[in-house]
């Protein structure tokens, strides 16, 4: 199938965000003589828009729309249409959702931080009386480090069991959880809401997170985390350190592309699992566990800026190839590929 005859349908509204990938996609499409059809996914006639591309990419976000439509759309026109879409189920199907993760890296044996989800109270109860201390709590969803504390002690542990399981936790709230002037902070939001009836809690956050609770061990000495991003047969890698005063690393901005610092057995167990679970795109959040390398997190989603000055990349061999890469080229090229397999 030659490339001038391919339609690839992406994801392509007004008010995208200018860190979509939809942008980049675009222009090496067409630079490659592949023709582009603009949808939004959001129209109620979306599958008859969709029937005449040979492919379809959409770069959806952690927003609770698009989480909750996405996943949908995406799965009938994989399964039932049988059209090729980046990113797959494969790929996705866990995005933004730790929890969902935790099954994943533990039903395939990937090292992993040590990683503990209850949905009894009773059991996570007993689970923070008898664990060690400070210990990290997640809720299954967020990027860039939100909503993820460093927990000190049991008290601080059974006050969170008591909040998952009896009222719930909005998501990019947990900031105000250890304050001791929160109470202050709900009562503002209290009067706000009385006069003008605007819900306090903005519309991104608003898929509240109850009945779970979900526990890593913290694992000290660790001053940054590693980020390996594996896009087909391509390793790109670098580090990123910890936020000031926080053992948080994700989001921070200090990136360090300094490829004599990442650890090779990183970039293996990356490709490794990308190879196992048919992942198209996938980042890697890796972290020292004493001398161990272990995955933290993983995503689909990521910075394409923050890749593409990657000074080089390995590939599945191990063998460095010196030379800058937008991510988005490289998914278009492995995608066309693909189509042209069918």
């Amino acid at each position: 199938m030659e490339n001038k005859k391919l339609k690839i349908g992406i994801q392509y509204v007004d008010n995208m965000p200018d860190y979509s990938w939809s942008y980049e996609w675009e222009k090496i499409l067409e630079k490659k003589g592949v023709e582009v059809k603009k949808i939004n996914f959001y129209d109620t006639n979306v599958m008859e828009q969709i029937k005449d591309c040979d492919g379809i990419m959409w770069h959806w976000f952690h927003s609770p729309k698009d989480k909750m439509i996405a996943p949908k759309i995406l799965s009938n026109i994989q399964l039932n249409l049988n059209i090729p879409i980046f990113p797959d189920l494969n790929s996705c199907w866990h995005y933004d959702e730790k929890v969902a993760q935790h099954y994943l890296l533990s039903s395939i044996n990937a090292p992993r931080i040590p990683s503990y989800v209850f949905y009894d109270y009773n059991e996570a109860s007993k689970f923070v009386n008898d664990t060690e201390y400070p210990i990290v709590f997640k809720l299954s969803v967020g990027a860039g480090s939100a909503n993820v504390l460093k927990i000190e002690n049991k008290q601080e542990a059974q006050k969170i069991v008591d909040k998952m399981f009896k009222k719930g936790i909005f998501p990019y709230t947990l900031n105000e959880f250890k304050n001791e002037n929160n109470h202050k902070h709900r009562i503002k939001e209290a009067i706000r809401y009385i006069k003008t009836e605007e819900y306090p809690t903005p519309p991104w956050y608003y898929m509240m997170q109850k009945d779970y609770v979900y526990f890593q061990k913290f694992l000290p000495n660790n001053k940054y985390d590693i980020r390996v991003t594996i896009i087909g047969n391509r390793a790109f890698a670098f580090i990123r350190y910890n936020r000031d005063g926080d053992f948080r690393a994700s989001g921070s901005g200090k990136i360090d592309y300094d490829i004599n610092k990442i650890p090779i057995e990183a970039v293996k167990i990356a490709f490794k699992v990308s190879k196992k679970c048919k992942f198209q795109s996938m980042a890697y959040d890796f972290m020292y566990d004493n001398d161990k390398v272990v995955i933290n997190e993983i995503t689909y989603c990521y910075s394409d800026k923050a890749v593409a000055e990657c000074k080089g990349f390995w590939d599945s061999e191990l063998k460095w190839h010196e030379k800058q890469m937008l991510p988005e080229e490289a998914q278009i090229e492995d995608f066309l590929e693909k189509i042209k397999r069918k």
